[in-house]
């Protein structure tokens, strides 16, 4: 169906040959076209590259430790850092001198705060120049604080210092930033990259939109999602507008009653009551066969 299509329709069904107000058409129209998208939503996908960055400090933990003394933590081969901190101190950034089996301080950043943990992120340099030498993060300060999520890290994926990630036990995946036609969430959200197995365990969903993925569940992972249909345009010549609505047709056939029950609703409301209850008793015969239509998952004797 074209936007043509849709306003004769509507038209007609007021007996008339033509709306009185085209944004009044546009704004119904849109109102009723995300109205039966969401009978039958028509899904899209999100590849997300889930690939954290190998944090290179050993035993690394995601847990905070008490600085109740001097706490150590160390790599090699190692270009920037990462750490969260709840309290006052001072990190002083280390590397070891072999010849005089030392360490000697490259860096120092102070630590303030009390309202809770904070970021610091840096690059592991000393006269401008990265260091090829083993390094070690020594927290140390006259104050109890508390650090977590402590990584170095081998790579960068870019010169700002922005960009050095956190060490975290999930990322964060806001689908609804990564594809402007995001709606929904579609149940399940994620297939792996094989395109068959859906997974329904190991990863979380915050606020309907942000998907979670764990620190070491590496790999590409497909999210389905409920896009939402194309808005219909006023192009200042309604009548004639050739554009395809962005619906299956069989959902297309719902929006001329909808639509009508929405521009006559404040000027025949006996008429657009009527449309709409006759918008809802085929919206349900649509339901109905999508329903009976749905595959039911078959289970084996065995139970597999």
């Amino acid at each position: 169906m074209t936007v043509s299509q849709l306003y004769n329709s509507v038209a007609q069904l007021g007996f008339e040959d033509s709306l009185e107000e085209d944004d009044r058409f546009i704004f119904a129209a849109n109102r009723a076209l995300l109205q039966v998208n969401a009978i039958r939503p028509v899904t899209s996908a999100y590849v997300i590259n889930h690939k954290p960055m190998v944090n290179k400090v050993s035993d690394a933990i995601f847990d905070p430790l008490e600085k109740t003394d001097e706490l150590f933590f160390y790599a090699e081969n190692v270009k920037s850092y990462y750490f969260e901190a709840d309290g006052n101190g001072t990190l002083y950034i280390e590397k070891y001198e072999a010849s005089a089996d030392t360490w000697v301080k490259i860096g120092m950043v102070e630590l303030t705060g009390t309202q809770g943990f904070t970021a610091y992120r840096g690059f592991i340099k000393q006269d401008g120049a990265f260091v090829n030498a083993p390094i070690r993060l020594h927290f140390d300060g006259e104050y109890l604080y508390s650090v977590r999520c402590v990584a170095m890290y081998e790579y960068l994926y870019s010169a700002n210092e922005a960009d050095i990630p956190a060490y975290e036990p999930f990322t964060r995946y806001d689908i609804s930033a990564l594809a402007p036609d995001f709606l929904t969430l579609a149940s399940p959200p994620i297939v792996e990259a094989d395109g068959i197995t859906h997974l329904n365990q190991g990863y979380n969903v915050e606020n309907g939109r942000i998907i979670l993925l764990p620190y070491d569940m590496k790999g590409l992972f497909k999210v389905i999602y409920n896009r939402k249909p194309k808005s219909i345009e006023n192009t200042g010549e309604v009548s004639e507008d050739s554009t395809v609505i962005d619906l299956d047709e069989d959902l297309c056939a719902l929006l001329p009653i909808l639509v009508a029950s929405y521009v006559w609703m404040d000027d025949e409301p006996e008429k657009a009551q009527y449309y709409l209850m006759l918008y809802r008793e085929r919206a349900i015969d649509i339901e109905r066969r999508i329903y009976n239509a749905t595959p039911v998952p078959i289970k084996s004797s065995n139970g597999w």
